[in-house]
């Protein structure tokens, strides 16, 4: 399986989206960082509410992202019946899309976690020189509520494949795109005391219903010929 997400990732320049989402990391706390001490005067944010907005924008981007590469790694290739050249070699087509899953999977847990880490302590060290943030917020109590958060990460990661049964479907890479983005906005939306995705419950369904069509997805995968 290890070299079968190597040879993906070299058959479809991975590089590039790693790139990006180093850069989507490193642009979220710049942006959350203007953002808020734009807004200090009129809408001053409290230190509940700047965690939630950290983990609700990091979030909705990567659900997002994720449904880019699913699109890119699995429906467009469906689409362009490049993905039969695989499908020749002897090995199982089942462990051929699991690979690109799990490449889905762990970029975006990744870069969730990486993202959140870096815009947390990033925009609390600017706070501590222009203090935009109503209430005091320690690395100490950073840490206990990225921890206790965590998974989160891992659900979102696990709903970032419900946008594949929705595409493969269609065999639509702008369904696949447009689902990520409905789901991610639906998760992310509202505010600390009212997100939805602030309920346990809502990520989890979301992430055996992911697994689950993703399953649905490839269990037939060895008897359905490409189209």
């Amino acid at each position: 399986m290890f070299k079968l997400i190597r040879l993906e990732m070299r058959k479809t320049n991975f590089k590039q989206y790693i790139i990006g989402g180093f850069i989507a990391s490193l642009i979220i706390p710049v942006f959350l960082f203007f953002l808020l001490y734009i807004d200090k005067q009129d809408s001053p944010i409290t230190n509940t509410n700047f965690l939630f907005l950290v983990d609700s924008i990091t979030r909705i981007v990567f659900i997002i992202f994720s449904g880019v590469l699913i699109s890119r790694l699995i429906v467009e290739e469906y689409n362009d019946k490049t993905i039969t050249l695989m499908f020749t070699y002897p090995i199982s087509r089942k462990k051929i899309i699991l690979s690109k899953l799990i490449i889905v999977i762990g970029f975006t847990l990744f870069f969730i976690v990486w993202t959140r880490l870096i815009s947390f302590f990033t925009v609390n060290l600017l706070n501590n020189h222009f203090q935009f943030i109503i209430g005091e917020v320690t690395n100490a109590s950073i840490l206990k509520h990225f921890i206790s958060t965590i998974i989160y990460d891992f659900s979102a990661s696990g709903v970032a494949l419900v946008p594949l049964f929705f595409g493969m479907k269609k065999r639509s890479t702008r369904t696949t795109i447009i689902t990520a983005i409905i789901i991610a906005f639906f998760l992310g939306a509202g505010n600390a005391d009212q997100s939805i995705g602030s309920f346990l419950i809502v990520p989890m369904t979301l992430t055996a219903i992911g697994l689950f069509t993703a399953y649905l997805s490839i269990h037939n995968i060895e008897r359905t010929d490409v189209l």
